[in-house]
């Protein structure tokens, strides 16, 4: 069944949490959730986009609970000989008839009826599924009940193996080599259009699939690249970028000044190391997303200007936002192979945004952060 050895993923959580769900068939159609189960795959020609004229390229991965043996591939004209040439499991592809949704949704209607799994419980990714593929499921397959897929799959992502854990350290390194070679080298004047600009070439060098460039000047708040606004001397800025590693996304974010930092601005850039201190010391396997957001809220309200500060954490990985979910009221526990993206701040009218921006893995016993250095100031002489 299987040329790679056995499936990229954990089949018996995945079985577990489809057991939760009392769903009987998974069908995985998104990007992400397509590349995390067959271990990369997608079809070329649409991995950045897969809009065509009046429709979209659309592709089924089905797995049956308890049975991989019979899990199968939809795709396009064409792509069996793709995935062949790839290695992908699994072996068992059907081609639709024409590119286009609802020709792949016809073919997996199709091939379900054939195999008797057109009834059940179905999970299918509901935010990302075209309506019209919706409408059809629901109309060929009147005996089936639709669950969303999103929820377990979130789940199944949020603990990372040893190998994905590796792309997005490389990767996270190439991002904050980009970001300090464009903080140490700006110019009186930049725009915060060009400076975006800029990171992406330097991702590109590094190749990192560019994704955005949120870049402020101080003594402003606005982060979008823009012409009309610039970096000058004896102002911060930050540059909170991401890029993709092999799919997988890093993000970061740094902070750069144009002469010598003020005093406030030296005491925030502190702050955000102190917030950052606190959070790692209690971020460890078995803490409640709920207490890791209290403790950083609870430096804050002690801190002299903590009421200009602010803590954010989130899952990330294939998603940028993914499981576990940090917020005063989440329950969800971190383990060990969970990734965050965790972000200290502070937002002070006289110096502008302050912030800085980690990954950080859950280990055994704590944590590692994937980017430890060049917390202080890039300095840039004007």
């Amino acid at each position: 069944m299987n040329r790679k050895n056995k499936p990229p993923f954990d089949a018996s959580k995945l079985f577990a949490l489809m057991e939760n769900l009392e769903t009987d068939l998974l069908l995985a159609s998104s990007r992400h959730n397509i590349r995390y189960l067959t271990g990369g795959y997608y079809y070329p020609l649409y991995m950045w986009d897969a809009h065509a004229r009046r429709t979209q390229y659309l592709s089924f991965l089905a797995i049956v609970r308890n049975s991989l043996g019979d899990t199968f591939y939809v795709g396009r004209p064409g792509e069996r000989e793709v995935m062949q040439e790839a290695e992908v499991w699994p072996e068992l592809c059907f081609e639709s008839e024409r590119i286009g949704s609802l020709s792949t949704a016809a073919r997996i209607v199709e091939v379900l009826k054939q195999r008797n799994l057109g009834t059940g419980r179905i999970a299918v990714e509901m935010p990302s599924l075209p309506a019209d593929v919706f409408e059809l499921l629901k109309t060929q397959l009147p005996r089936a009940e639709f669950v969303d897929a999103v929820p377990m799959m979130d789940k199944l992502r949020a603990v990372k193996t040893p190998e994905e854990i590796e792309i997005i350290r490389k990767g996270t390194k190439k991002n904050l080599e980009a970001l300090k070679t464009v903080l140490t080298s700006g110019r009186d004047g930049s725009t915060t259009a060009e400076i975006a600009q800029a990171v992406s070439r330097e991702f590109r060098l590094r190749e990192l699939h560019f994704l955005y460039a949120l870049v402020c000047a101080g003594p402003e708040f606005f982060r979008a690249p823009s012409e009309k606004r610039s970096w000058r001397r004896d102002r911060a800025l930050h540059i909170d970028a991401g890029g993709l590693a092999a799919g997988y996304v890093v993000e970061l974010c740094r902070m750069g000044y144009l002469g010598k930092p003020s005093a406030i601005a030296d005491d925030l850039l502190q702050g955000c190391r102190d917030l950052e201190k606190v959070v790692l010391g209690v971020l460890q396997p078995g803490i409640e997303g709920g207490n890791l957001q209290r403790s950083a809220d609870a430096f804050l309200e002690k801190h002299p200007i903590g009421e200009h500060g602010k803590f954010i954490a989130h899952g990330i990985g294939l998603v940028h936002h993914e499981d576990p979910v940090i917020n005063s009221g989440s329950t969800d526990l971190m383990e060990e192979g969970m990734v965050l993206s965790i972000e200290m701040e502070f937002r002070y009218p006289q110096v502008g945004h302050i912030k800085l921006e980690d990954m950080v893995v859950i280990t055994k016993t704590g944590n590692e952060v994937l980017s430890p250095e060049g917390r202080e100031w890039f300095i840039s002489i004007p």
